[in-house]
């Protein structure tokens, strides 16, 4: 049998890799540029301008990468508080609430989503990625081109 697919990285793995492929290549450029002017084959004003673009493209992308790190941070803290156990009601109040129209909610089995708790240890985002993976959501998925 065929070895299953490679697990994908998560957010955090892949922009600390892409972060780490940027920052050898901006190394590189750099040496290379450096080497062309100390030849002379660069003119000051090209150098400095060149080295300007450099630090500004680097600047955008440690600003970028920072911006999707909070995002992560905010989306797994979200993924988090979405599992965290609803402390809020006593288990009287639950066993005899009832909504404005005065029927009474259906049993807490019925109100579970399809979506099982994760298990100890378990990231918490990863059974909710997973139940968007069930054929009846795929099919609701627009094919990515």
């Amino acid at each position: 049998m065929g070895e299953g697919r490679p697990r994908k990285p998560t957010l955090h793995e892949a922009l600390t890799n892409i972060l780490g492929a940027y920052h050898h290549s901006h190394e590189t450029m750099c040496r290379i540029l450096d080497k062309l002017q100390e030849t002379q084959q660069l003119q000051e004003g090209q150098y400095r301008g060149i080295r300007e673009d450099l630090r500004d493209i680097h600047t955008t992308l440690v600003t970028i990468a920072g911006v999707l790190a909070d995002m992560a941070n905010t989306l797994s803290e979200a993924v988090a508080h979405h599992w965290a156990p609803d402390t809020s009601h006593t288990d009287e109040q639950l066993s005899t609430s009832a909504d404005a129209s005065g029927q009474e909610d259906p049993p807490l089995e019925q109100q579970a989503t399809s979506t099982p708790p994760p298990a100890e240890g378990e990231p918490p985002h990863k059974r909710f990625l997973q139940s968007r993976q069930k054929p009846e959501n795929i099919a609701k998925t627009p094919a990515r081109k």
